[in-house]
């Protein structure tokens, strides 16, 4: 008979250890491999142009979010304006404009100064009041004459910016708001409207005139602005009010700004990130 060899006991040792240790560590290296599959297709790891263009879409992203925020009508508490009205000031500063800010306190009302230039060097703490109570300020020009202003090319650009530059140094407020003398027709035309346009300039004129360079009484102004605004407000259109720095525009603030928060119109300043309201072109 044919003898078999049989391993001895410590063979089979030697054998079980080896296999026990090859199926612990089996285990582990699956488990590293699979993390380095996954580290390796980690978003912080995508290729340099994927990582580039995500980085673009969110400036992008977060560029269209400040241009909403810029362009909503928002309140000083940052609520959405349903009922926008505005109140726009020309000529001045004038003796008369401290009792104009006064009343525009008295109710919380935010308004727009356009300014002009011998104005505001005659009145420099005036200019410096209505800034520092929070108005919107801009420029009405430097002569008030169309026979001036208009004289030759480029001569409403020169007053523009000669306004600007005084608001500036007086009021250091760098404003790219207008409103040319008596509106932009029919006496604003070329090349004047398209010098002040390519100077970035923003050129606002109004929907509502409250007369009060004709009007002797404040009655006659809340007579006045009365039938313009109810007629808007059917057309549902926004209105940018007209008055000037009068005694007479003063006394009148009270009933007017009575009479528009009544009808729940709400006032507020303009903003140079707002799309200016102007006269058609006929």
């Amino acid at each position: 008979m044919k003898r078999v060899l049989r391993p001895k006991k410590p063979f089979y040792i030697l054998v079980g250890t080896i296999l026990f240790a090859f199926f612990l560590i089996l285990p582990s290296n699956i488990t590293n491999g699979k993390a380095k599959e996954s580290r390796q297709i980690h978003p912080t790891s995508l290729p340099m142009k994927q990582t580039a263009d995500a980085e673009q879409l969110k400036k992008e992203i977060n560029s269209l979010h400040q241009h909403n925020i810029l362009s909503a009508t928002l309140d000083i508490n940052h609520q959405r304006i349903e009922k926008p009205i505005y109140f726009t000031f020309d000529d001045g500063p004038t003796k008369d404009t401290p009792y104009i800010l006064d009343v525009l306190k008295k109710f919380h009302v935010k308004a727009t100064f356009f300014m002009l230039d011998g104005q505001i060097k005659k009145y420099p703490e005036i200019a410096k009041r209505v800034v520092a109570e929070g108005h919107a300020v801009g420029c009405h020009g430097v002569s008030h004459d169309i026979h001036k202003i208009y004289a030759h090319d480029g001569s409403a650009l020169q007053e523009m910016e000669q306004c600007s530059e005084t608001l500036k140094n007086i009021t250091n407020v760098d404003s790219s708001l207008i409103r040319v003398p008596f509106g932009s027709f029919p006496y604003l035309k070329e090349p004047h409207r398209s010098q002040l346009k390519r100077a970035h300039f923003q050129l606002w004129d109004w929907n509502v005139d409250s007369s009060d360079w004709d009007a002797k009484t404040p009655g006659q102004i809340v007579q006045n602005l009365t039938p313009q605004l109810t007629r808007l407000e059917h057309m549902e259109k926004t209105p940018v009010m007209l008055f000037h720095d009068k005694a007479v525009t003063a006394h009148s603030l009270d009933k007017v700004i009575t009479f528009t928060q009544n009808s729940g119109f709400q006032p507020i300043s303009i903003s140079e990130t707002m799309q200016p309201l102007q006269f058609r072109i006929r």
